[in-house]
């Protein structure tokens, strides 16, 4: 009789080794560390999300998440918002990682996560290439069809429509 890891097996579940194809929505403080590693542990691939934080945040919050793994070696993901700023963007658009994004990757790329997500903007390609460099999958929250190209561009690994 199949089981139901091999009725339901997409790209997703063979990307991360995970039995189903959720992919938590990292939503800041509405998707912490504990709903993270209950989606995790449950099967599905827990993300967290790090609106504002600072490293040592970051740092906290996946610690958190790690502790919180029945398997510690089970895959989970990272959400952080990188909007475009400076010439060509939004004037209301701003740096929410407040010029740390080298540091918050460095974190994200030594705690082992599986998956590294990019909301409201493409990720630098230099972003990307660390990542992959590192073994993580990128994916990028989309808000628009227009928005395709330049996440493939900057070598993404997943498009999620929002």
């Amino acid at each position: 009789m199949a089981t139901m890891q091999q009725l339901i097996r997409t790209p997703i579940t063979d990307m991360f080794g995970v039995k189903h194809p959720v992919i938590l929505a990292g939503m800041n403080v509405a998707a912490g560390a504990r709903l993270a590693s209950a989606v995790t542990n449950a099967g599905g691939l827990g993300v967290i999300g790090g609106v504002n934080y600072t490293p040592a945040q970051l740092q906290a919050v996946i610690d958190e998440l790690k502790d919180g793994l029945h398997d510690k070696s089970a895959p989970f993901g990272v959400d952080l918002l990188l909007p475009k700023v400076g010439e060509g963007a939004r004037s209301t658009n701003y740096d929410y990682t407040h010029g740390t994004l080298d540091a918050l990757i460095d974190i994200v790329i030594a705690s082992g996560a599986k998956l590294f997500v990019s909301a409201v903007g493409v990720p630098p390609a230099r972003t990307v290439e660390r990542l992959h460099a590192s073994g993580i999958y990128v994916m990028n929250m989309i808000g628009a069809v227009k928005h395709i190209k330049p996440a493939l561009a900057a070598g993404v690994d997943i498009i999620c429509a929002q």
